[in-house]
């Protein structure tokens, strides 16, 4: 196969600056008193935040998007819902996370402050032709696919780090595609990100 790029491989190489920075644009949550079926929290940094309450029988029961909140303030009901297991989930373009909230038969609303899932989602740098992909909380191997729209593909690897962090520079080729497909799959999950080449 004939190579259109190179790729440079930094495994555990992040410089402070740049971690600071992205985790100044992650949102946060805090939750507040929680009194019997009300669920009250506050989220700080609510640029482009989704929130979604779902359970598994139900699906999604209600959601709304924060687009440009320094914080916001929300509280969700339960007394209408059936006793049960819900989660509440944040989508930013940096993370998701997943709270576990459980609604007993006597309607009281139970929140496990800690999240059961956190997804640290890949962030691209794009300048040009060139690349950066910056994978932070890796947990275990992440595999790194890139293919043009016809499905070819030019690389194709899977990596891990002692640290959680990895980045990786490449260099991609207008003679070989106009479009790339750079693919993350981590833990189940599958990050897309389609770089267009002018």
């Amino acid at each position: 196969m004939k190579k259109v790029f190179q790729s440079a491989l930094l495994i555990g190489f992040l410089s402070i600056s740049s971690t600071a920075m992205s985790k100044e644009k992650d949102f946060s949550l805090s939750f507040g008193k929680t009194e019997a079926e009300t669920v009250n929290f506050e989220l700080s940094n609510a640029k482009n935040v989704s929130v979604a309450v779902y359970n598994d029988f139900y699906g999604e029961l209600f959601s709304e998007t924060f687009d440009n909140s320094s914080s916001v303030n929300k509280s969700y009901n339960f007394k209408d819902l059936d006793s049960g297991i819900y989660y509440l989930v944040l989508e930013s373009q940096q993370k998701i996370e997943k709270y576990k909230i459980t609604v007993a038969s006597d309607k009281k609303v139970m929140i496990e402050k800690t999240p059961v899932s956190e997804v640290i989602k890949p962030e691209f740098l794009v300048d040009g032709n060139k690349v950066k992909l910056l994978l932070s909380g890796l947990k275990g191997d992440a595999k790194i696919t890139v293919s043009d729209f016809d499905n070819t593909i030019y690389y194709s690897e899977t990596k891990s780090s002692d640290n959680g962090e990895l980045s990786i520079n490449f260099d991609l080729s207008k003679k070989t595609a106009d479009h790339y497909v750079i693919s993350v799959e981590e833990n189940g999950k599958i990050f897309n990100k389609v770089i267009s080449l002018r």
